[in-house]
């Protein structure tokens, strides 16, 4: 496997990484306006493993979520008006399944279980009725949806190629999500609600995790360039793509603010990610974390202050 297919994996499985020690050094200073508001990523705990945190953007106040759960979690999303929680979590047979907990982490269970096949990958559609999420439940990676009840399950995708990361737009009526169908390199496709109306967005080197603009009018993506993974924003109609970051490290997943004003993504400054924050044009950059440890996946939680 490539190492952008394996980047392409990161998307829907936990990484399956040995990691040492889970240590933060305290918040970095930073330079310029301080952004508001609070993420919630994937990061390791030096006893359990992979675990929930949330800090805010100017890199204070971590701490861990209580999520009462020994078992691996990741890929954490709030629900629109930020009183619940959609992740993945490692089940009973050791894969990982589509889970709903409260804001705080408590009362977790498993939503649309899929027995000895993984899961991941959440998104919320705009009323906090359905979540949609990628799966292998049916022995290939396809796109579902869900209720926050655990009824109405339906697949959206059916392609032999790995379909992921699927993401409702702000006004519900598309999806956008990373296929690779046709083989080759992976890009962004958009749907309808209901898996109608497919239409290619992009033709680049392998393009990935994409995000919607609050005003729903852009998408932030991952293309490579080079061989190098890079944060991209296009209109939503798939016109006008341009490349915002030029670093010649690995970075991913990025993720707009409430406002639109930021981005958070995750850079690969060592073997690992840390968390970073960005103006959409790729100005006044600063680090979030700074382990020396896995953190990735960051989203934003739904109100700022």
């Amino acid at each position: 496997m490539t190492f952008r297919r394996v980047a392409l994996a990161v998307l829907v499985l936990l990484g399956a990484v040995a990691i040492a020690a889970f240590a933060w050094p305290g918040f970095l200073l930073m330079s310029g306006e301080v952004p508001r508001g609070s993420l919630v990523f994937q990061g390791r705990d030096p006893d359990v493993g992979y675990r929930l945190f949330t800090v805010r953007a100017d890199g204070s106040t971590l701490r861990q979520l209580p999520v009462p759960l020994q078992r691996a979690q990741g890929f954490p999303r709030y629900s629109p008006d930020g009183r619940l929680l959609a992740f993945i979590a490692e089940g009973d047979d050791g894969k990982e399944d589509l889970y709903l907990a409260n804001a705080d982490g408590s009362d977790p269970r498993s939503i649309a279980p899929s027995p000895g096949e993984p899961e991941g990958a959440p998104s919320w559609s705009p009323d906090g009725k359905t979540i949609a999420f990628s799966s292998r439940r049916d022995g290939n990676w396809e796109v579902y949806v869900v209720s926050v009840d655990g009824t109405g399950l339906r697949r959206l995708t059916n392609d032999p190629g790995f379909d992921g990361a699927p993401v409702f737009s702000p006004d519900g009526k598309t999806i956008a999500f990373t296929s690779d169908r046709g083989g080759g390199n992976s890009h962004i496709y958009l749907m309808n609600p209901d898996g109608t109306g497919l239409r290619k967005l992009t033709s680049g080197q392998d393009d990935s995790a994409p995000d919607y603009s609050p005003d729903g009018n852009k998408i932030a993506f991952v293309a490579f360039t080079s061989g190098n993974a890079d944060i991209w924003i296009m209109n939503a109609n798939g016109s006008d793509p341009h490349r915002v970051t030029t670093d010649s490290r690995f970075e991913y997943n990025p993720r707009w603010s409430p406002d639109g004003r930021w981005l958070a993504f995750e850079v690969y400054a060592t073997t690992f990610p840390d968390i970073y924050v960005m103006r959409p044009d790729g100005t006044d950059r600063h680090r979030v974390t700074n382990t020396g440890r896995y953190a990735g996946g960051p989203a934003w939680f739904p109100r700022q202050g």
